[in-house]
Order: structure tokens, then sequence, then C-alpha cells
């Protein structure tokens, strides 16, 4: 019933982005089109909509998802400002970005803890081997997809909650998967940051392994945060309302019927079921069923802000997002 095309797109600015464009066989002529961005293409912990497609949900609430994904925060909010996209899945301190004058707001408070993000390292680097801790990173260099983006946000977090200071490990932006995994392997970094269940993919194949989770040492946290342009939004209000709702919709279905998002990463992420059971069993708690923001998440981001000097003085983030198009 439904196509899928893997293209690339260039938005205003010269960034290119990946591309996974969605379109139901028979769409409704007054659906709404939304031009969703995922900040990065394929974690599993990126399929809710994916699967909310697939199963007719958004289509059930009158809309129609061109579904594209990009390489890290900067480019999804330089995409968003250069009206390259409508609504786009970001992080939760991406909320800096509002702060600092993005034409958008957060509405949907997708995830909670970073559940799905950890530090991986390849066989070659010096902390594969057995017995190595979180101490052992100290003056690492860790690849990371760029320097305004969540990764280097928990990266440099741990940094300084184990005591080392801002630079106590080295993050290298290099931007996708694939030039991080390439940098490690070439022995230039030590480790790389991604999506925990890359690693158990990787893990699988014997190239690498899960060093750490950062769910293990950040509890209280929006680890990602659904964002709406200005533009979009006052044109369109019930549609960002729709929207909410069928995301939510999708959220509980995927928790209620695991076997969907299992089989939607083995079929798009190319994921055995072995790696994708592990990832949906460690990821999902964490997939929010209602979309609101917690005032303690949104401190621990606020002074991460600071902490990390991607901001000079801690934000008032009740600013950076509203919850009116949340269902009541």
């Amino acid at each position: 019933m439904y196509s899928f095309q893997y293209k690339l797109l260039t938005l205003a600015g010269g960034a290119v982005v990946a591309s996974v464009a969605m379109s139901a066989a028979f769409s409704p002529a007054s659906a709404q089109k939304i031009r969703f961005m995922k900040v990065v293409p394929h974690p599993f912990a990126f399929l809710i909509p994916d699967v909310g497609v697939q199963e007719g949900i958004f289509k059930k609430h009158g809309l129609e998802l061109d579904i594209t994904g990009t390489r890290g925060s900067a480019k999804l909010h330089q995409a968003m400002s250069a009206d390259s996209a409508d609504i786009g899945l970001g992080s939760g301190p991406g909320l800096g970005f509002v702060m600092r004058g993005a034409p958008e707001i957060g509405f949907i408070a997708s995830h909670g803890a970073p559940l799905n993000l950890g530090i991986v390292v390849t066989k070659n680097s010096r902390l594969y081997k057995k017995g190595m801790t979180i101490k052992d990173l100290k003056g690492a260099k860790i690849g990371i997809s760029t320097s305004s983006s969540l990764t280097y946000f928990l990266t440099t977090r741990m940094a300084v909650n184990q005591g080392w200071g801002t630079k106590g490990v080295t993050p290298v932006p290099l931007g996708s998967s694939s030039a991080n995994l390439a940098a490690a392997k070439a022995g230039n970094t030590d480790a790389f940051v991604n999506s925990i269940d890359t690693g158990f993919k990787l893990e699988e194949k014997g190239s690498a392994r899960v060093f750490l989770s950062f769910g293990d040492y950040i509890k209280d946290f929006h680890t990602h945060v659904v964002y709406v342009t200005n533009k979009f939004r006052k044109k369109n209000p019930d549609a960002v309302r729709r929207f909410a709702a069928a995301w939510l919709e999708s959220t509980k279905l995927v928790l209620a019927k695991p076997e969907l998002m299992i089989k939607r990463s083995m079929k798009q992420l190319k994921f055995s079921r072995a790696v994708a059971e592990k990832a949906y069993r460690i990821e999902a708690p964490a997939f929010s069923t209602t979309g609101r923001f917690n005032a303690k998440a949104l401190s621990v981001i606020a002074e991460g802000l600071v902490v990390t000097k991607m901001m000079k003085t801690k934000p008032d983030l009740t600013k950076a997002y509203t919850e009116e198009y949340l269902p009541k």
C-alpha cells in the first residue's frame, strides 16, 4: 500500500539531507501536506511517525507526511528557518535554538531519558578491551555529529558530570554516522556517539560494541522534542493539533504492539530481529504518550546549555515550547 523512495534534497544555504518520502497509494485531496524532517534519518527511536503513516493514523487525521532526514541539530533548525520543513523532530537541547531566535517552537516532548543514545567503540580502539569503564574516557577523542548537537551536549555534559570539566574529552564534529564510524576505524577518534541500536548492529557484525548508554547517567531529560515553524502554526493551527494527536496515537500503538516497530526497523533499517527486539526493549520506555514537558527535565537541559557553553546564561525554556496543541 505504501511506496518508499530514497532521495537527496538540497536546502537553501547548501545543506544536503537524506530523505525517505512516504506517500499513501490513495491520499484524500483534502489532506494537509506536512514536510516533516528528522534531525538524522535512521535511528530506531525515530520510527514512530513511519509506523503511524504505515498504519494510516496520520491519514485518519487528515494529514499526509513527506518524511525527510538531515544531518544534525544545526542543519535541522537551519532547514526550518529556511522554510524547507514545517515540523521537525530534534533534540531537547535544541530548545536553545528557539531561545536564540529560531522562528519555531517545541510542541511535543516526544522522548524522555536518552536511552537510545550511547558511546560506541570499534574493535581497534583502546577502549574496546574488557574492563574499560567510563573513567577511561577521560582525554578521549569522541566523534559527534555537529558542535551544537545533542551528541555534543551529552558528551560534554558527561565529562562535566565526571568532574573532568568541559575539556575532559574532545568532541570531534564529523557529521554522519558513516563518517563517524570511518574515523573510528581509521583510529582518528577513540569512540563516537550514536544510537545504541546502530551499536547493537555493529556488535552483531563483530566490528564494534556499545561502550555505554547515556541513559544510565542522565535520568531527567527530554532527549527529543518535536518543533513546528511559527509560519506553519500560524497558518495551520488545526493541522498542528491533528499532528500532535496522530503522533501520540502512533506512540501508543507502538507501545501496545511492539511487533509493528520491530518489523518496521527490520525492513527500513535492515536490522536483524535480535537487534530490533533488543532496541525496542531498551528504548521504548522513553517514548512519551502525553507529549508534555517536565520542569525537572527542562532544568537539566537549561543548566546543561550553560555548562556545555552552548549558551552564556541559563535560559527560561518555558518560552521555547508550548503545550497548546496537545490533546486536552
